[in-house]
């Protein structure tokens, strides 16, 4: 009697692409810090000059909550403060650890929206990181967008 026995191997590879998402917002920020480097101050004073632009197909947005993150040593000015929470496109200014957090009533598709902020240096602190301001819906996180912003002196 004869016995025989086979075996198979098979293998199936399968090569798909899948398309990265592209991340869309209809939301923009912009900073600019202004300071005056020239003049030597123990505790300098940053104008933080922020464009909120909403680049949506409706006339405006839900709440927008900007998150303005320091930088290290630096602190909100309470004057300035102040004229934010005046403000009419404002509806709340909130300090929660090193962020401030403006909550506006809403961004339009016609106009950017302009804050101005000013922070004052507390703590010298040497090779400052850029810090992040965030801006983003309230009721949908997920449109969002950020940028940076720097202590320009050298």
């Amino acid at each position: 009697m004869v016995s025989l026995t086979s075996s198979s191997l098979s293998q199936v590879v399968l090569h798909y692409n899948v398309p990265t998402p592209t991340r869309s917002t209809t939301l923009s920020i912009q900073v600019t810090p202004e300071v005056d480097c020239n003049i030597k101050s123990l505790r300098p004073r940053v104008t933080l000059k922020l464009q909120s632009r909403y680049h949506g197909k409706e006339l405006t947005t839900n709440m927008i909550l900007v998150d303005l993150k320091m930088l290290s040593g630096f602190s909100p000015d309470p004057d300035s403060l102040g004229r934010l929470r005046g403000s009419s496109q404002v509806d709340r200014v909130d300090i929660k650890d090193d962020h401030v957090l403006m909550y506006l009533t809403e961004l339009t598709s016609l106009l950017p929206f302009h804050i101005t902020l000013d922070i004052i240096q507390e703590l010298p602190v040497q090779n400052l990181k850029p810090a992040v301001v965030k801006i983003y819906d309230y009721y949908q996180p997920s449109d969002q967008a950020e940028t940076e912003y720097v202590f320009p002196c050298k």
